[in-house]
């Protein structure tokens, strides 16, 4: 387990500086890139002078390496916008989008689950067509109309939760106020998840069930409640983790729409305001950490396999 832990990392160190290269010159070769921030109109020692600001006056390899450099030892550069350490802006939104996604994350699991297993429990009977159909619900509506309609349902209409927001400005840390914040967009991110979770846990109930030792179990007159959660859940938990890690990356990356709406001031928003701004150092340090974090996810599932069955031995 534990060289099998250091192979993962080390790939996952190599697919982190093939992430960082191919967005670096991506950046640098795209139209409206890094270049465009030197205004061919100005004099030419003006032009000079914003060259060697921004470090373009080096070609594009040099950049490169100079920034990697940096990163190793925690430098991502400085926002072009904002005059800040890159570093810094991350790690003040990245709090914000680990909370968000640790809430849907957790709705999604819960209902996500629990609605798989009804609707397996009663395969083709009304629970199961129920379930179906919310399924389907909710892999249609797109985010940001669920969103909006949430907002003028709940915040504006009947005032129950707040509109936006992350916290109640100038509150101080307030763990209910947090909780009443963070409901909607919460619940909205996991209410168009949560049927990926549901389908995959009952087809695997499913599968587990049309099993030879189910049916032995059924024999003995075991319920089919003390079944399903005693016998079978445990047998099914291997691809019900690999939906969660997937629901889980999505969540780190995808919930850019979410945070505009709710006005999250998360890693979503920094890179939409990155983006509309031309602030590159900013954009590159957002796609790394997302990546970075997209590794870690993928190595605790491989990991938790091994805890879900044992029969799942990594050499």
């Amino acid at each position: 387990m534990a060289s099998y832990t250091v192979n993962r990392l080390l790939q996952g160190v190599l697919v982190l500086f093939l992430i960082s290269l191919v967005t670096f010159f991506l950046i640098d070769l795209a139209p409206g890139g890094p270049s465009s921030l030197v205004n061919m109109e100005s004099t030419a020692a003006e032009r000079e002078a914003r060259l060697k600001q921004y470090g373009l006056d080096r070609p594009a390899p040099v950049r490169y390496v100079s920034w990697l450099l940096g990163a190793v030892r925690g430098d991502l550069g400085t926002s072009i916008n904002q005059g800040l350490p890159v570093a810094r802006l991350l790690a003040q939104r990245m709090g914000v989008t680990l909370q968000l996604a640790t809430y849907a994350l957790l709705l999604t699991t819960l209902f996500g689950v629990v609605l798989g297993v009804v609707a397996a429990m009663h395969h083709n009977r009304w629970p199961d067509h129920a379930v179906s159909i919310l399924s389907t619900i909710g892999m249609s509506v797109p985010n940001f109309w669920l969103g909006i309609v949430a907002i003028i349902l709940f915040a504006v209409t009947l005032g129950w939760l707040p509109a936006a927001g992350s916290g109640t400005v100038g509150r101080g840390f307030d763990l209910l106020d947090r909780l009443r914040h963070a409901v909607l967009p919460a619940g909205v991110l996991a209410f168009s998840l949560m049927p990926n979770v549901v389908r995959v846990t009952r087809s695997a109930l499913l599968e587990v069930l049309a099993s030879d030792f189910v049916r032995t179990a059924r024999a003995k007159g075991l319920r089919q409640r003390g079944i399903v959660w005693k016998h079978t859940f445990k047998n099914a938990l291997v691809p019900v983790i690999s939906i969660l890690g997937l629901v889980t990356t999505v969540l780190l990356s995808g919930s850019v729409v979410i945070e505009s709406v709710f006005g999250w001031a998360g890693l979503g928003r920094l890179a939409i305001d990155a983006a509309s701004g031309r602030d590159y150092p900013v954009i590159l340090g957002v796609t790394v950490l997302v990546g970075a974090l997209t590794v870690l996810v993928n190595l605790l599932v491989d990991l938790l396999y091994a805890v879900a069955d044992p029969r799942i031995l990594y050499g």
